[in-house]
């Protein structure tokens, strides 16, 4: 092996030459050091902090060295020097912004790889460097400028998706959110820098999780995902606390740039051209990303770093679905009758499935990305003061089109009825149109002043973050009954493929084809929501430095507030004419049809002609607005005592919240255009024990409790009861019914973590094993019920706690990096593989059910990645995987309609080698293998709901450094 292989800390390796003429230019200027004997591997770190300059070493060789008392003024060249004494590390080439210590056996190994090792070692050392020193369970991950792959606009949710027991839940084809062991994102708390980000959820949905599909790779310098709790961390986190580490202009020793160009091709094309909208055809989009650092002032005190991307591409798609069933007896008859239609054995159903719709949909959609960061910082030399001052904002648009058409078939007799096919009546057909033009911004401005000498740290923090969304969404619906227009009944044949329902033939196909349709739905929106959150912390740390023993404390309080609006503004208008004028039949047809049903122009459709529902639009308008303001007001004390192979942490916080929910006014089933006002509010003491272990051999135990909480969802408290009747509605529903619950009790979950890592490989690699349990009081999920209000079929649902839930499970994983092939190939590998049984309690109209997992849990998770570099091409190849199986998301007072996700299996390749020491070109490929996303319902998610197909994306790319 390589020394390569164990170097701590380096990012980036260019040339020895350039290494020489850097340090040449360090030792004309001369620098106060004052750095006591302990040891090799703390000194070197304050030496790093002091000069400037990195340095790449051996950890584990250096753990075992003493250095030399370095004081006074001198060039860091000699300083360094002398801080090594008689340790046996000399140095060795490295690049303009690092040092690079071997031992004499290290240097005398051959390094013909050392170019493209060092491009990608900065991650990996990081990773288990944290991994190894924080006292809980924690895993890492960070950014590489060169080497990491995320399909050019790579996010933090693409980087933190491969780490053990993490779980991406999609947006189209890229992650948007994570769960942490089988835990919803909403119960994850992500901070930047420790500052709480805002987030309006999905499209203004009031929820807490946060979309890091819009937070860049290039923002970050490593991510960390905390498993266990101490007293110093937020309290609201039962899945995980996800802290992201903004990049530093103090990584380097000067001026740094980074500059990536790419392209993007998609190879679907979906029915672009044929929607009659244009601007949405398949092109080779294209995309950049930049950063740039530098450092200046006498002593190199002061820097500034900042980072900008771009891209505009077009993701189209075709989704299917069939997400309403009918159960019939040996007769051919609906068990349970035609109106309340059971998969009930004991009265008389066949155990047989007939699909009740048939759906197919074009998805044509075109997105932006654009924004970037910036961060000033001052570190004055032996002061022991630092700051920061820090904003960003990144935007992403989106102009989409989804033409949707679908068949409603009539239960009243199934005909041929087999495990795989039969024969039903058309009832309905249907086709609607809906365009949305989207905007998210996520924005932030966050202040650091920290303060510490030998002993102690004290960090002032302030930050304020805000989103918005805003979307424009015009949407037309048109029906057709065959019955209506005295056509002789229709007929659909059916059959089932891969557990999903196509037509096989239609009776009458010309006839269906002309039938003519009416309008039954002419409806325009505008949606605007934005939440703020405004956070000040300020920590208090004595005798918790790395290298400290004996007793330590930290100590300090945090004040937040958050703010969140959402107002929608209806336009409904009068339904019912004819839709002849405006309807076409494209010269499309979705993947597994023989036909294509007629679809909407909506480009000369004139809603300036139209007739205003004044009533309803008032109604939709007044009874979609919302508002929650939440104030946190949080103090903790947290005891350490560290011995030489051992410490342990105990503390509590104070978790106080108060809110207000401001909600409009419904009466019978109409807003008043008044709004009332909840408060409310909880105190909670979580407290907490960590303790860990070093053994012989590099055995590491981490065992940990704690006490945290979930704290519900702004929307769940404030939403007021809205119902909808559209195309919307699932499970053969006509109208959906929403309403939140204002009583709602926070989660309380108790947290027991315990894991055993052994190092090995001389620190490059690692083996973990983990063991989880949460037992959660008042759990919360969002229950969907089936009613029939006012003669129509109902989906209502409403955010209820539960009686008691529970998750446990196991987490393996290991890593090793820069394995010795042949010809100086290397390897690096990490996989990693979670098992989880969760149960929840909870009641429902029907009765009281037990779930043998929790909503968003799957039950394992696979997460794998394998990078062989090549040091004949200068270059490297790396494919990823990832598997989770179906799960639930929803359940619902009949088990038989839950719903939840299907099962997903995401392979990506990606390669890049250099042409000069300053250009290198990559190219990657998303979704190899063509999976497909699929929604699923029943009581085991037997039946597949919706199938979503986006192709692959291929990348490439310039990278010039």
């Amino acid at each position: 092996m390589s020394f390569l292989g164990r170097s701590c800390f380096c990012l980036s390796l260019i040339s020895s030459s350039a290494f020489i003429s850097s340090v040449s230019a360090a030792a004309d200027h001369k620098l106060s050091f004052s750095i006591p004997a302990q040891k090799l591997t703390s000194a070197l770190m304050v030496f790093s902090q002091q000069s400037g300059l990195h340095v790449a070493f051996d950890g584990k060789v250096g753990d075992s060295l003493q250095s030399a008392p370095l004081h006074g003024k001198m060039d860091a060249f000699k300083a360094l020097h002398k801080l090594l004494g008689q340790t046996g590390f000399i140095i060795d080439a490295s690049n303009p912004n690092f040092i690079t210590l071997r031992t004499e056996k290290d240097h005398k190994l051959k390094t013909a790889n050392s170019h493209d090792t060092n491009l990608t070692v900065q991650g990996h050392r990081n990773q288990l460097h944290t991994k190894r020193s924080f006292a809980g369970v924690v895993d890492s991950t960070s950014y590489d400028d060169t080497s990491s792959l995320g399909g050019g606009a790579s996010s933090v949710a693409d980087l933190l998706v491969l780490l053990p027991g993490v779980a991406g839940i999609q947006d189209g084809d890229q992650p948007r959110y994570i769960s942490v062991r089988g835990i919803s994102p909403d119960l994850n708390q992500t901070t930047l820098d420790g500052i709480t980000l805002a987030t309006i959820g999905d499209n203004g949905g009031g929820t807490r999780r946060v979309n890091l599909q819009n937070i860049p790779g290039e923002l970050t310098g490593e991510d960390n995902i905390y498993k266990t709790f101490t007293a110093e961390q937020d309290g609201g986190a039962i899945g995980a606390v996800i802290d992201m580490m903004p990049r530093s202009a103090f990584d380097y020793k000067g001026f740094y740039k980074y500059l990536d160009a790419y392209g993007v091709y998609s190879t679907y094309r979906g029915a672009v051209g044929a929607n009659k909208i244009p601007g949405l055809s398949p092109h080779l989009a294209q995309g950049a990303k930049a950063v740039i650092a530098d450092r200046f002032g006498e002593n190199k005190e002061f820097g500034i770093i900042a980072s900008f991307r771009y891209q505009k591409r077009i993701r189209n798609s075709y989704k299917k679905w069939q997400d309403s069933n009918y159960y019939y007896d040996d007769k051919g008859k609906p068990v349970g009758g035609e109106s309340n239609n059971v998969p009930d054995r004991s009265q008389g159903w066949n155990g047989l499935t007939a699909p009740a719709d048939i759906e197919d949909g074009n998805y044509s959609n075109a997105i932006t990305n654009l924004g970037g960061s910036a961060r000033a910082e001052w570190k004055p030399v032996n002061s022991g003061f630092t700051a920061s001052l820090m904003g960003y904002s990144y935007e992403r648009w989106e102009n989409s089109l989804m033409d949707h058409t679908y068949l409603l078939m009539d239960n009243p007799q199934v005909w041929n009825q087999t495990a795989t096919s039969g024969r039903e009546l058309l009832y309905r057909s249907a086709s609607y149109v809906r365009q949305d033009r989207w905007q998210t911004n996520s924005n932030g401005v966050l202040g650091n002043l920290g303060w510490h000498d030998a002993v102690s740290a004290l960090k002032l923090r302030v930050g304020y973050t805000w989103e918005e969304y805003e979307n424009y969404q015009p949407r037309l619906t048109a029906y057709a009954y065959p019955k209506k227009q005295g056509l002789a009944p229709i007929y659909g044949d059916y059959q089932y493929k891969d557990n999903f329902a196509t037509l096989s033939n239609v009776s009458d196909l010309k006839s269906m084809m002309g039938m003519k349709y009416n309008l039954s739905q002419i409806q325009q929106y505008d949606d605007d929501a934005r939440e703020g959150v405004t956070n000040v912390r300020l920590d208090y740390t004595r005798n918790l430095n790395s290298d400290s023993h004996g007793f330590g404390f930290a100590t300090g309080f945090e004040w937040r507030t958050l703010n969140v609006t959402d107002q929608m503004n209806y336009r409904d208008y009068v339904a019912g004419g004819d839709a002849t004028p405006y309807m076409f039949t494209p010269s499309f047809r979705p993947p597994g049809t023989f036909y294509t049903l007629p679809w909407i122009n909506m480009t000369n459709f004139p809603w300036d002609k139209q007739k205003l529902d004044v009533a309803t639009s008032n109604n939709d308008t007044l009874s979609s607005f919302y508002r929650y303001k939440e104030q946190l007001l949080d103090g903790y004390l947290s005891l350490h005592y560290k011995w030489q192979h051992s410490q342990l942490i105990a503390g509590v916080r104070a978790d106080g919240v108060s809110f207000s929910a401001y909600t409009p006014q419904i009466e019978s089933g109409t807003a008043s255009g008044k709004i009332s006002k909840n408060n409310g509010g909880y105190l909670n003491p979580l407290p907490s024990v960590t303790f860990m272990h070093e053994f012989p051999k590099n055995f590491i135990l981490h065992a940990a409790w704690s006490e945290s909480v979930g704290r519900p969802l702004p929307n769940d408290i404030a939403q007021a009861q809205k119902i909808n009747c559209s195309d919307d509605a699932k499970n053969g529903a006509e109208c959906t019914l929403s309403r939140g619950n204002p009583n709602l009790r926070p989660r309380r979950a108790n947290n027991f973590d315990v894991s055993l890592d052994k190092y090995f490989d001389h620190g490059r690699g690692v083996f973990s094993v983990a063991y989880f349990d949460k037992m959660i009081k008042d759990d919360i999920y969002t229950l969907s019920d089936y009613q029939i209000l006012d003669g129509v079929k109902t989906q209502v649902t409403e955010p209820l706690n539960a009686n008691k839930s529970s998750l446990m499970g196991v987490e393996v994983s290991v890593i090793d990096r820069k394995i010795k092939g042949p010809w100086n190939w290397s390897f690096d590998v990490s996989a990693n593989g979670t098992w989880m049984r969760g149960r929840m309690n909870y009641t429902a109209s029907e009765g009281t059910y037990k779930l043998h997992q929790l909503p968003d849990q799957p039950n394992y998770i696979f997460n794998s990645a394998v990078t062989w570099h090549i040091p004949q091409v200068r270059g490297a190849i790396r494919a990823t995987f990832s598997y989770t199986p179906k799960y639930l998301t929803d359940p619902a007072a009949n088990p038989w309609q839950n719903s939840g996700y299907g099962e997903l299996a995401s392979l990506d390749l990606g390669a890049w080698h250099d042409i000069t020491d300053n250009i290198r070109f990559k190219y990657e490929v998303y979704n190899l293998v063509g999976a497909h996303r699929t929604y699923r319902m029943g009581d085991r998610l037997q039946q597949i709901s919706e199938k979503d197909y986006y192709g692959r994306s291929i990348y490439f790319e310039v990278v010039v450094n």
